[in-house]
């Protein structure tokens, strides 16, 4: 693949070169009048610069038309439906703009759309990851329905799968598909989130319903600050320069080699609501690194609740960077293990004595490494299950026993 970084800055420069209809600058017209003389003497060829620089253009554009071409068959609309009469809030329906008609809007008898976005294929199968916000009746259950438009304008009836609230993740599968479908879809990859660095190229992809489908080239601006939601959402997101319709949330976040490295996400969202949020030009992407932490988690238990034990944690990476190296040399802290920054009160942790400076070590008989670790142990065990946490705390190891519970709405992350 050509490297699209020199492709980018020889582009920025020839569109800089380009004429305007304002007035040249004092400093501009010394610069210009400094080059002519260049030019007459043989120092600088404009014409083979520009070319040049068209040209590389060209293949700038080129590389974005082949990406498209590679990442589009993977992207699908997300529509989900409850039956006929269930909506009491009409606010909840996902907005009506748009053409109308059974291809921009097919039905289903005895059903009524809620609510519509992107996805993306992440398994040949038909396994496809989208938002959960977009499958989330009000009651917090999932939808009655759920139909996966692909690139090739099929209909496919999916299975509600699983989902995480909390972060806005959800899981379904393509189970019933059309009789001519070989039942086969492209599938993206998994990418390396925490490898993205501020200035990368970043690329957008949704599928609203209807024809049209969304594709932005953007650049990665941040990573998330912590590894952690239970506590701080705000710092849980990457961060990309660009903007994205809100029918396209869900889709993926590519880097250069087409791969995933987080899914498009609305700033506020909830069950049963459609995101519709101002545009800041900085948009969330849900990282891949915590997206594949929980992947076979959500798999696995097939639940739509967020469990919960009140409390938050800090990799020992977050407490060196947050805290300073000096502080986190001088704790008193176990070989592994990552720190327990606060306790909500009240909450299944305070009960059971769980302190703010404690170490997690141990959940159940798994050790924990990192906060993707806890919130993959938290998920496969589940909201009604009583847990055993070993603790480090002032020298020694603690062991206490609590029941998770699922998230109260008081205890949503800021």
């Amino acid at each position: 693949m050509k490297t699209l970084h020199a492709c980018a800055l020889v582009l920025a420069a020839y569109s800089s070169g380009c004429s305007t209809a304002r007035h040249a600058t004092p400093t501009e017209a010394a610069t210009t009048n400094e080059r002519t003389t260049l030019v007459s003497h043989g120092v600088v060829d404009d014409t083979k610069q520009d070319a040049l620089a068209l040209g590389t253009a060209r293949a700038l554009q080129e590389e974005f038309r082949e990406l498209a071409r590679r990442v589009g068959p993977s992207i699908v609309t997300v529509r989900a439906f409850v039956k006929s009469g269930t909506l009491a809030n009409p606010a909840a329906k996902a907005p009506e703009f748009g053409w109308s008609g059974e291809d921009a809007n097919a039905t289903y008898f005895g059903h009524e759309l809620m609510n519509s976005s992107s996805g993306f294929v992440i398994d040949e199968t038909g396994e496809v990851l989208t938002c959960a916000h977009v499958l989330q009746k009000p009651d917090g259950t999932p939808a009655d329905l759920i139909d996966i438009e692909t690139a090739d304008g099929s209909h496919i009836l999916a299975d509600f799968i699983g989902g995480e609230p909390t972060v806005n993740l959800a899981i379904v599968r393509c189970t019933v598909f059309p009789v001519e479908h070989a039942g086969r879809l492209p599938a993206l990859k998994f990418g390396d989130s925490d490898a993205m660095e501020s200035g990368d190229w970043a690329f957008a992809f949704g599928d609203p319903a209807g024809p049209g489908r969304f594709f932005s080239a953007g650049t990665f601006v941040s990573n998330p600050v912590r590894e952690c939601y239970q506590d701080s959402m705000s710092s849980f997101f990457a961060l990309a320069a660009l903007v994205v319709p809100p029918l396209a949330y869900g889709g993926p976040l590519v880097n250069l080699n087409g791969e995933v490295v987080g899914i498009l996400a609305p700033r506020d969202f909830g069950a049963g609501t459609f995101a519709n949020t101002p545009k800041s030009g900085l948009e969330l992407a849900l990282p891949s690194k915590i997206v594949r932490g929980l992947h076979q988690s959500i798999r696995t238990v097939k639940s739509f609740q967020s469990p919960w034990l009140g409390f938050s944690v800090m990799s020992r990476d977050e407490i060196a960077l947050v805290r300073g190296i000096d502080a986190f040399n001088a704790l008193v802290k176990p070989k592994s293990g990552i720190l327990i920054e606060s306790v909500f009160t009240p909450s299944p942790a305070q009960a059971a004595g769980v302190l703010p400076g404690d170490f997690l070590v141990g959940f159940d008989a798994y050790k924990v490494f990192s906060p993707v670790d806890f919130q993959r142990y938290l998920y496969l065990a589940g909201a009604g299950k009583r847990v055993s946490l070993e603790l480090f705390r002032d020298g020694r190891v603690v062991k206490v026993e609590l029941t998770i519970e699922r998230r109260p709405p008081e205890a949503m992350p800021r």
